[in-house]
């Protein structure tokens, strides 16, 4: 009925004390004294679905850095073209021709551009979702620091002489340092996500004007 770990290595304490909540313990204690228990049991589960779903907005994001990939690829080949374009273009002496072509190179210049910011930002993306994914194992770390000493608490209210063996002290210290780090990875998304919104902000611009001069008919992707 755990269904989770139940124990805990000692952290932060020079005690010799064995920091570690046995199942079998735990089955001892009455029903009715577990509910912090089962709360903390379901704040964890809530907390691995978060690192599941964090898990795979990671993999989208590097999806959409392949398709920018292909974009900026397809980007390069046409500004290639239009390069060759103009060079022909001037072989003929028709000002009419060398007009056109400078126009279309100067397009192709736009659009390439606007594919190099398009990669910058879906490489910032990843960062973004990384750092996001980090955040929510640092949760997942806290849940479980506080799904094990709620067992130990449990197990003192019930009056087992066996949590005398245990250090409230350890169970207490892993959990605050399981919240620092999640304050440490929330200030590293924060600063991920501005420089995000940063290079989108570009990328939309160089977008938009391209999109002014007749648009590139590279591929499109969905909006983030």
């Amino acid at each position: 009925m755990m269904g989770a770990a139940l124990s805990v290595a000692s952290v932060g304490c020079s005690s010799t004390r064995s920091a570690k909540v046995d199942e079998s313990w735990l089955a001892r204690v009455p029903e009715n004294q577990l509910g912090d228990v089962h709360e903390a049991q379901a704040q964890r589960r809530m907390a691995q679905d978060a690192v599941t779903r964090s898990d795979v907005a990671l993999k989208d994001a590097r999806r959409e850095l392949e398709v920018a990939k292909r974009n900026e690829d397809a980007a390069k080949a046409r500004r290639e073209a239009h390069d060759e374009a103009l060079k022909a273009a001037n072989a003929t002496g028709q000002s009419s021709n060398i007009t056109q072509a400078q126009a279309e190179l100067k397009d192709a210049d736009s659009s390439l551009s606007a594919a190099q910011a398009q990669v910058r930002y879906r490489e910032h993306a990843i960062k973004t979702m990384e750092a996001q994914k980090e955040l929510r194992e640092s949760e997942l770390a806290v849940a479980d620091a506080k799904l094990r000493q709620a067992e130990y608490e449990a197990l003192k209210a019930n009056q087992d002489v066996r949590a005398q063996n245990l250090s409230e002290a350890d169970f207490a210290s892993a959990t605050a340092d399981a919240q620092r780090k999640v304050e440490e990875s929330q200030r590293k998304l924060q600063s991920e996500q501005q420089q995000e919104r940063q290079a989108r902000a570009t990328w939309e611009r160089m977008r938009n004007q391209v999109q002014g001069y007749g648009g590139s008919g590279i591929q499109k992707q969905r909006n983030p």
